[in-house]
């Protein structure tokens, strides 16, 4: 089943750009797993538990009157949206991400294409850390070519369509020999590469009318060189090094798609190791590197952040000036001001928002222990 991403960096980054005064910011997060909620009854007693648990969360505690008129409403509009009958709002999503905010007037839906767990969090930003852990909407290029054909599939990767197909007449092999032969064969290559023109030159056109992120191409061994002298230096830039091996002519569209997911998660996790190798290396240097809460947090404030890398699930005490933005695990005051702090439960959002404010790479990581000495959060920075 495919799934639709509303996930975007400007998204991202417009979300962790507000901060509210008070508390008065609801978001919710609501788990559409087509595995557990594909009919109308188990999605309505989800949808029924995590408007019951944001009440809850809302109604706890004494606030002051006008946060509590505030998340009354946005709980209210929530409520609105997610009961609606048309149900438009889920079309084509494994879950969706919900930040509402009167004070902020703020209001956005986003459909994700991974399954999420249902929650609720009241705060005075809106809870983005379990956007970081997708993969932001991203649009796919791939061509599988052979020596008369092509076909073309875009989209982002989980949804990718057709885009055009390409066939191109060239010669049969011809078995006479001698000079005629080799006359033939001259002009079955020569039609051979009119025809993986042909094919650039499409990929090209596509790149400037219907732009992609990222380029994949199937097709033979022999053929591969071939056909990569024949792109254009601007889609060559987009094009992933790693050839998929598929049955050009017959391959289907989950196939396809199925080997689509495994480079691009092979190319994630490359990354991932190239960013921690960075990091060790920088660490050895004791240079552009940041270990540590205190130490990552204060970077973070400077603004020299390059990368940040935490445990996904990390949870930190901390401190935040509500002013400066200051960060910090224990505080009384600021130290850039001398105003009183707040108290963060879990100060590793603040963290998030701030990378994600100053252009940073956010990296969470699952299954691994390459930061435990470093309490599970570490940084590269840029200077």
């Amino acid at each position: 089943m495919s799934a639709r991403n509303d996930l975007t960096p400007q998204a991202l980054r417009s979300l962790a750009g507000k901060r509210a005064e008070q508390k008065t910011v609801l978001s919710l997060y609501l788990n559409l797993d087509p595995e557990r909620f594909a009919t109308a009854r188990p999605r309505a007693s989800e949808i029924d538990s995590l408007l019951d648990g944001a009440h809850r969360e809302i109604e706890a505690g004494k606030r002051p009157h006008s946060e509590l008129m505030a998340l009354r409403a946005a709980l209210e509009r929530a409520r609105e949206i997610l009961t609606d009958e048309d149900q438009s709002w889920s079309e084509e999503a494994h879950a969706v991400a919900i930040f509402i905010s009167t004070p902020l007037q703020l209001e956005q839906l986003l459909r994700l294409p991974h399954a999420l767990e249902s929650s609720a969090v009241v705060a005075d930003e809106p809870f983005i850390a379990p956007l970081t852990e997708l993969a932001p909407a991203s649009t796919v290029c791939v061509a599988l070519v052979d020596e008369r054909h092509a076909r073309i599939l875009q989209g982002p990767p989980e949804r990718l369509q057709r885009a055009g197909n390409i066939s191109d007449s060239v010669h049969g092999r011809h078995d006479q020999g001698g000079w005629s032969q080799a006359r033939y064969q001259r002009s079955q290559q020569e039609d051979v590469e009119a025809h993986l023109r042909h094919v650039a030159g499409r990929l090209h056109d596509l790149l400037s009318d219907s732009p992609y992120d990222r380029l994949l191409i199937a097709c033979t061994e022999p053929l591969w060189p071939r056909v990569l002298a024949q792109l254009h230096p601007d889609v060559r830039a987009r094009l992933h090094d790693e050839r998929l091996k598929l049955d050009v002519p017959d391959a289907g569209i989950e196939e396809i798609v199925a080997a689509t997911d495994a480079v691009l998660e092979r190319e994630h996790v490359a990354h991932e190791e190239q960013v921690l190798a960075e990091l060790r290396e920088h660490l050895a240097r004791n240079s552009r590197a940041a270990a540590g809460p205190e130490a990552v947090l204060l970077a973070l404030v400077e603004r020299r952040v390059q990368a940040l890398l935490y445990e996904r699930g990390l949870q930190l005490e901390g401190v935040i000036c509500p002013r400066c933005g200051w960060m910090g695990i224990e505080a009384q005051s600021c130290p850039n001001d001398g105003g009183d702090v707040q108290s963060r439960e879990n100060v590793v959002e603040d963290a998030v928002q701030a990378a994600v404010n100053q252009d940073a790479e956010v990296i969470p990581l699952r299954d691994r222990d390459d930061l435990r000495s470093f309490q599970g959060i570490a940084a590269t920075l840029r200077f």
